[in-house]
């Protein structure tokens, strides 16, 4: 069943009549078939336009879930922040990762790809024997938009299974792919009683500063405020900037008096 796909049309089918019906009260009723039908398909339209839009901001929105427990920030005086790390894991760079949160005494949550952990096992393994929670990223980083419950699930339980499978035991949170959700997405999370872990500061994909770590630095620490998660790529072979970051930036919150944590320990705080 195809949630998404459900309840914009039944949304585009409620503004049309609506718009009909207003036009018809404002203007009195079509005296013809065919001015009937140019005013339907001019409803219809105007509908179409408008639940596009609203839908485009919906399924991109940080802070706005349809259904189900998310959360782009906690409300907290405590300063603490949460750090997470999208897509991977990579055996390249999971040493080094993980030797910059030691050295900072910080925990993050890893939002790994389940077909990428599937194929790298042994990065997976370290960051889970290292002690660092591992959230769902799905199991093929697909755009879970539009898609069926049944689809959205196995990308669910497929990412879970690998993960169980190398040895992690906490709960596991959920981030979507590229952020994008509509009905079907939280239904099959809220179904699981999972919670959808957003973020609000993301320096590695501004235009602008990504690509220079001192500017993302900056901006994390001229942005960031307690309860916040905070959100890098560093995987990529490209993404050379961000691992050349993190150091800085978990310096830079330890210095700001900040304790970094996993997004599981920030929830606790809510």
């Amino acid at each position: 069943m195809n949630l998404d796909v459900i309840a914009v049309l039944l949304v585009v089918l409620l503004l049309a009549s609506l718009l009909a019906i207003a036009w018809s009260v404002i203007r009195g009723h079509a005296r013809s078939r065919g001015r009937w039908v140019a005013r339907a398909l001019v409803a219809t339209v105007i509908a179409l336009v408008v639940v596009g839009a609203a839908t485009y901001r919906l399924m991109n929105s940080r802070t706005v879930q349809v259904l189900g427990d998310h959360v782009a920030r906690v409300d907290t005086d405590r300063k603490v922040v949460a750090l997470t790390f999208d897509d991977g894991p990579s055996e390249v760079y999971a040493a080094r990762i993980l030797a910059d949160l030691g050295r900072y005494d910080a925990r993050a949550t890893f939002y790994v790809v389940g077909a990428a952990a599937a194929a790298e096992p042994e990065a997976l393994r370290s960051l889970i024997a290292s002690g660092q929670e591992i959230g769902n990223h799905s199991y093929s980083h697909r755009r879970l938009v539009f898609v069926s419950t049944t689809t959205a699930g196995k990308e669910i339980t497929s990412a879970d299974a690998v993960i169980r499978a190398n040895g992690f035991t906490e709960p596991i949170t959920f981030r979507p792919p590229y952020a994008k959700k509509l009905l079907s997405l939280p239904w099959e999370l809220r179904g699981g009683d999972r919670t959808t872990i957003m973020w609000d500061l993301e320096p590695d994909s501004l235009e602008g500063i990504r690509g220079d770590p001192a500017a993302m630095t900056r901006y994390v620490m001229d942005n960031v405020r307690p309860g916040s998660i905070i959100l890098l790529h560093p995987w990529p072979t490209g993404n050379a900037a961000t691992r050349e970051a993190l150091p800085a930036i978990l310096a830079g919150l330890r210095e700001r008096g900040y304790e970094v944590v996993s997004a599981s320990e920030l929830l606790a705080l809510r």
